[in-house]
């Protein structure tokens, strides 16, 4: 391996040529030229986005939206173009530069070693869209901010549900009536992402009803720490035997420090809840009521992230090298042996999708691992490479030293033995072709 390396040091001239030109040819004659490096991962994201987001509902947490699913997917759909591309082409390049290995005294060490740098450049045109987006989507907007309202399905007179044209059962909301004997009815403030910082959501009380006399509240703001999405918010009615009738409750968000109100309401969404208060007998002395308290966080995801921008992208060098040393060993590899079986090219066609497939690009990793196959994650480095592009780029985490560790062995033994595998047969391939 080390003389492979330094027979590349020793001709680093020729692969910076061979890049280069490699890099004009892609879009010759385009008139988009390199822009094209964006719009590939950009239109992939949006057929990938349809298919597992909208068809397959897949996400990462309770805790993420639609946006930043989209992130996470483009932060893995670039990566894995840079090393699927790399694969194909270096599989086939001793066979396309046939003419020059047969005809001149050639290093061909060189071939697999530039395609892959070549597409490691055309990646780094694509990460600044992925930094853009945790730019805009985590530190730029501001998530919106909603109540939970509770809804249920609409049935007929015989009890069976209705259904829209579509075929989709009918919701409606639910007529929320509490009453005075009942245990706290418990409400859940929201925002449609977790926030680096904290957010607090203050709301507003109004309605028939007096807070003190009738109901008991603890709070008249939530509060979200960083990276929570709910807040729970417990309303204890109190029994005072006293007959009022029937009493409102309404409960309405102010403007949010750190996030935007929902524009106007939804079904299952909205910035006013409604409430009545049914006068009900005093509870039975040996019913006590219940010690609840009144404002709960909702229960941390300790495996959601928010989106943020930070001096992780410091590491992103170290994983370009990672990337290259394994990208390049099984170039080395492949390439070779191609010239003895030369279905090798075709055969890796096949193998790159399953590849890509059976990591976790489109979908999260704790999906796999919950059918029972979580080996697959254990065994395969390009999940340990991406989950450290993301933490990197999305979220502002350094990669920590074990994976690093796991990637760098894995990559050493890759391209030693690659390296060893091609350097063996190097003097065979003008015969080969």
């Amino acid at each position: 391996m080390v003389g492979l390396l330094r027979s590349l040091f020793r001709h680093r001239r020729l692969v910076k040529d061979f890049v280069i030109r490699d890099l004009k040819a892609r879009y010759v004659g385009s008139s988009m030229g390199f822009f094209w490096s964006v719009v590939f991962p950009v239109i992939n994201l949006f057929v990938y986005m349809f298919v597992f987001r909208l068809v397959l509902n897949a996400r990462w947490g309770d805790n993420q939206g639609a946006l930043e699913v989209a992130v996470v997917m483009l932060a893995g759909i670039v990566v894995w173009a840079a090393f699927a591309e790399t694969m194909s082409r270096a599989t086939n390049t001793l066979v396309d530069n046939a003419n020059l290995i047969q005809k001149v005294v050639f290093p061909s060490q060189v071939l697999p070693a530039y395609l892959t740098l070549s597409s490691l450049i055309n990646m780094c045109i694509g990460l600044p869209v992925v930094v853009m987006s945790v730019l805009w989507i985590g530190h730029l907007s501001e998530p919106d901010a909603y109540l939970s309202i509770p809804v249920e399905q609409v049935r007929d007179e015989g009890g069976k549900l209705v259904h829209n044209s579509d075929g989709v059962p009918l919701q409606r909301r639910v007529d929320i009536r509490i009453g005075e004997d009942q245990d706290p009815y418990r409400m859940t403030v929201n925002v449609t992402m977790g926030r680096s910082r904290r957010v607090t959501i203050p709301f507003t009380l109004s309605g028939s009803a007096v807070e003190g006399e009738d109901y008991h509240l603890a709070a008249r703001e939530a509060v979200l720490a960083p990276g929570y999405v709910k807040w729970h918010l417990n309303l204890t009615p109190i029994a005072d035997g006293v007959e009022e009738g029937e009493e409102t409750i309404v409960i309405e968000l102010a403007e949010p420090d750190g996030a935007s109100l929902i524009k106007g309401d939804k079904l299952s969404m909205g910035r006013r809840l409604k409430m009545t208060l049914v006068d009900r007998p005093p509870r039975a002395e040996n019913k006590p009521v219940p010690v609840i308290a009144a404002t709960t966080p909702s229960k941390f995801d300790p495996t959601y992230h928010p989106l943020k921008l930070g001096s992780s992208l410091l590491a992103l060098p170290f994983l370009f090298v990672l990337q290259v040393l394994f990208t390049v060993g099984l170039g080395y590899f492949l390439s070779a042996f191609n010239l003895f079986m030369r279905d090798t090219y075709h055969l890796v066609g096949v193998g790159i999708t399953v590849w890509m497939f059976a990591t976790p690009i489109f979908y999260p990793g704790w999906m796999v691992a919950d059918k029972g196959f979580g080996w697959m994650l254990i065994i395969n480095p390009m999940h340990w490479l991406l989950e450290m592009y993301r933490g990197a780029l999305l979220h502002g985490l350094w990669p920590q030293a074990l994976d690093v560790l796991k990637m760098f062995g894995a990559a050493s033994v890759t391209l030693f033995c690659g390296g060893r595998f091609f350097r063996a047969h190097q003097s065979k391939f003008p015969d080969l072709l």
